[in-house]
């Protein structure tokens, strides 16, 4: 038995082996990170957890694709982000780009919202859609807390005033595209008011689907002007209907204005 054992060693394909591993590894450390990098952004989304435990300089770039847009349906899966994931500039919160919230009807919670958001550094893009949003949101916007870089905005169906739309539209700085979908907003508050004076950058696109009258007007009033233009909605005043529109513009659609 002794023997078989002794036989069953082989020292030689051992070191092999050895050898082969360690060449693998000089081989993989050797690759350049913008290759490792292309390689990346290439694979499907599915394969990128196996990406991520391929080597400690596939981790980052996997994590930061795997991460990149963040989908909660509801409150608690909010709440166990909140929870589970650490806070922090630099960590793993820092790879999220596009957060996307769905079916919150009503908050148990309200400063949830925007705490999770306060926390996302690198966010570029936020759709809500048939989500309440929080009478104090718009302030945390106004006063600086967060929403510096965010350049695309998407609300499908909100919970909300259209004075609180509007004034999230109007306090964010970097806003390049914009989608309004509503219907049966209300009017309880009155729009804010801005000056006319402060002319914006043109957004990339544009486009007001429903009962967004009034923020149609508003964005006018207040300089929003736009390369591509898509809206569904009546503007009175033609006027307020070119005021819109960019000097550059390469697209319009219009359905029932």
């Amino acid at each position: 038995m002794f023997l078989s054992q002794i036989r069953a060693f082989n020292p030689v394909r051992s070191r092999v082996r050895v050898r082969i591993l360690f060449h693998n590894r000089l081989v993989m450390d050797s690759i350049p990170q913008e290759l490792i990098d292309s390689i990346i952004d290439n694979v499907p989304k599915s394969s990128l957890p196996s990406c991520s435990l391929v080597a400690r300089r596939w981790r980052q770039k996997s994590q930061q694709r795997l991460l990149d847009t963040l989908y909660f349906p509801s409150e608690d899966a909010m709440n166990r982000w909140c929870t589970d994931i650490p806070q922090d500039s630099d960590g793993i919160s820092s790879y999220v780009r596009h957060v996307k919230i769905q079916d919150i009807v009503c908050w148990d919670e309200p400063t949830l919202f925007s705490r999770m958001l306060g926390n996302l550094s690198s966010l570029t893009g936020l759709s809500l859609y048939q989500t309440e949003i929080p009478d104090e949101f718009p302030g945390h916007i106004s006063r600086g807390e967060f929403g510096k870089g965010i350049t695309t905005l998407h609300f499908w169906f909100p919970y909300c005033t259209v004075a609180t739309i509007t004034s999230i539209i109007l306090s964010l700085p970097d806003l390049k595209e914009l989608s309004v979908q509503a219907f049966g907003l209300t009017s309880e508050e009155p729009l804010p008011t801005y000056s006319v004076t402060s002319r914006r950058e043109p957004l990339h696109s544009l486009e007001l689907q429903g009962n967004v009258d009034e923020i149609g007007e508003a964005l006018a009033k207040s300089r929003f002007i736009s390369n591509c233009l898509s809206l569904a909605v009546h503007i009175p005043d033609v006027g307020q209907l070119l005021m819109l529109s960019s000097e550059t513009l390469v697209k319009l659609e219009l359905y029932g204005v």
